[in-house]
């Protein structure tokens, strides 16, 4: 072990590979500060073995995600980079390192195990702060290293605890709305894949959307058992009015959850059929896709945030949504009187423009809550 000092890297295997046999890095913090305070080994040798310690409690996470889907792969290899990152600095700059270990046990009276913990402290704060500003470059250099998409789960309920219902109405109330939200994100991802699909036809981004619609469908069906058992409890009437409202909102985002699936069977259809869009079809889809999009996100925050004042904005951008259809109608219309587009390809936009003014409708319905309980 004396040779420690003068081989910081065979300090770092040391600790690395001692941490890896007794799988607990506390235990080989607590073996080297019992060498560090019995003087078998100065803080210079001392701290290359509490670095390979930290690389040495990576093995659990990698095994842990060894069988495990992509998301977990990457977590357990960005833990991996950042610990031998941090290992390689510090090795580098190893002697300035020593020097400030002894400056804050001098200064703050440290016991040699203090100075082992404290150390041990020093290098996950200063690696953490070192290279925070690089986590882009980190998260790039895992995707490369581990690529594939990341897989969708199943999706269910966070915020539905059962006990609340008879022991605190009012807080389960207000988990209802907080799940009610996070049901409205699902929808609004659901109806951007659907989007996406039409646009790359991309199979995998189809896959997303069907399970994205399932998950729906689960939390809107638990979150709405949970409503029902919620409302014989004693509730004032206000808090009845919320219940129902969230009740009434579930099933409008389970709506559009149901036309991002109808969207993307339809897509299928087109795919088919080889039915294409001309551009000019695909500019006005876009147009009309984003505005909805950014509608129904909307009516979300709205409802989040009980916002009177945007709430009776969408009124306004709901009626230009409506407006725009029409207009869509007119000038794909026009394109197919002078063969610009198939009459297949004009039948199936007008039916693309329909589901989202029809998603623009459910919207609006959140809104009209957050209106109506401001009466």
């Amino acid at each position: 072990m004396v040779t420690l000092g003068q081989n910081p890297i065979l300090g770092v295997v040391a600790g690395a590979v001692i941490t890896v046999l007794i799988q607990a890095s506390s235990a080989t913090i607590g073996i080297l500060q019992g060498l560090y305070a019995g003087g078998f080994l100065d803080l210079k040798g001392a701290l290359p073995v509490l670095f390979g310690d930290n690389i040495g409690t990576t093995l659990t996470v990698i095994i842990a995600a060894a069988g495990a889907n992509i998301s977990a792969k990457r977590v357990a290899a960005t833990h991996v980079t950042f610990n031998v990152l941090g290992t390689i600095l510090c090795l580098i700059l190893l002697g300035p390192f020593t020097s400030m270990i002894e400056y804050f046990q001098a200064l703050l009276h440290l016991s040699p195990e203090m100075t082992i913990a404290f150390s041990h402290g020093a290098f996950n704060v200063s690696n953490t702060i070192v290279q925070f500003p690089f986590i882009g470059a980190l998260a790039y250099f895992v995707t490369k290293l581990i690529p594939g998409e990341d897989e969708v789960v199943k999706y269910e309920p966070l915020y539905l605890d059962e006990q609340l219902i008879k022991q605190a109405p009012s807080i389960a109330l207000g988990n209802a709305k907080k799940e009610l939200l996070h049901l409205g994100n699902y929808a609004v991802k659901a109806f951007d894949l659907s989007y996406d699909y039409i646009i790359n036809s991309n199979e995998k981004v189809a896959e997303k959307g069907h399970k994205t619609e399932e998950a729906i469908n689960t939390i809107d069906e638990k979150l709405t058992r949970y409503l029902i058992s919620l409302s014989s409890e004693a509730l004032s009437q206000k808090e009845s009015e919320v219940l129902t409202n969230i009740l009434d909102s579930s099933r409008d985002l389970e709506r559009i959850g149901d036309h991002a699936e109808a969207l993307i069977n339809l897509n299928d259809y087109l795919q088919r059929k080889n039915v294409q869009f001309s551009n000019s079809a695909l500019e006005e889809l876009e147009e009309i896709y984003r505005q909805t999009s950014d509608f129904v996100k909307d009516a979300l925050e709205s409802v989040e945030n009980n916002d009177l004042e945007k709430a009776q904005a969408l009124i306004e951008r709901h009626k230009a949504i409506n407006k725009m259809e029409r207009v869509l109608r007119k000038t794909h219309i026009k394109r197919l009187n002078n063969g610009e587009c198939s009459t297949q390809a004009g039948v199936n936009f007008i039916d693309i423009i329909s589901h989202y003014t029809r998603v623009s409708d459910h919207a609006m319905n959140l809104a009209e809550k957050v209106l109506a309980e401001q009466i």
